[in-house]
């Protein structure tokens, strides 16, 4: 047997303390930031000091599953992921003053969010988008990156009259339900005229593509 290599075991033992210090230290300094920011903050108010600026909100959505389309109900259920950013005039500090920290992660629920509802929705209980489920990034200027899953119900308008070459198109109707446009206007960061981006990958081992939708072949939205 070889003799134990003790200079490599202490070194080992090092690093592990080192990296357990540093991830310690980065969560007191989210945490000091946290507190500083949020001190006199209040989630209800739209987070902007002078009230007659509107606020735009870049929106991205990427749909995950076509879970059923409706002919006879004209309705479409989906699922996939939001993702949305704004400019938060109360969550910014100076990251000189925190060692350099110039972005942390604060729960969503903390902060203001703006308020999206699906205005085409065919389940009553089912039009408010909730993004409350992953932590909000906020960066020191106070530009805020949030995101959230959603289950759509939409409401469709199917036209087979050129069946089997027709080509179907389903609304999905976003928009703030507390404030107007003059207040919050919602935003495509990719093109104007661009639609959501629709990702159906049934097998994820084999990669394939999904062909079939609720009785429907390569459903298009």
């Amino acid at each position: 047997m070889g003799r134990p290599h003790y200079g490599r075991f202490w070194w080992f033992i090092f690093l592990t303390f080192l990296s357990i210090f540093h991830g310690s230290a980065l969560v007191d300094q989210n945490r000091q930031i946290e507190q500083s920011i949020l001190k006199d903050y209040n989630k209800r108010h739209r987070p902007v000091k002078s009230d007659s600026k509107q606020m735009t909100i870049p929106v991205f959505l990427m749909i995950n599953h076509v879970e059923k389309v409706d002919e006879l109900e004209q309705t479409m259920l989906l699922h996939g992921l939001l993702w949305a950013t704004w400019e938060d005039e109360y969550l910014r500090w100076e990251p000189s003053k925190f060692n350099n920290t110039n972005m942390i992660s604060i729960e969503s629920w903390k902060i203001w969010q703006p308020s999206f509802a699906l205005y085409n929705s065919a389940k009553s209980n089912g039009w408010y988008l909730h993004m409350q489920g992953v932590p909000a990034t906020v960066m020191y200027s106070g530009k805020v990156y949030s995101s959230g899953s959603f289950s759509f119900h939409v409401t469709c308008l199917f036209d087979y009259t050129d069946y089997p070459y027709d080509i179907q198109e389903c609304p999905i109707v976003i928009a703030d339900w507390i404030y107007d446009l003059s207040k919050v206007n919602l935003s495509n960061p990719l093109k104007s005229d661009s639609k959501p981006i629709i990702r159906l990958t049934f097998d994820p081992i084999r990669n394939e593509s999904k062909k079939h939708v609720a009785g429907s072949e390569n459903a298009c939205i």
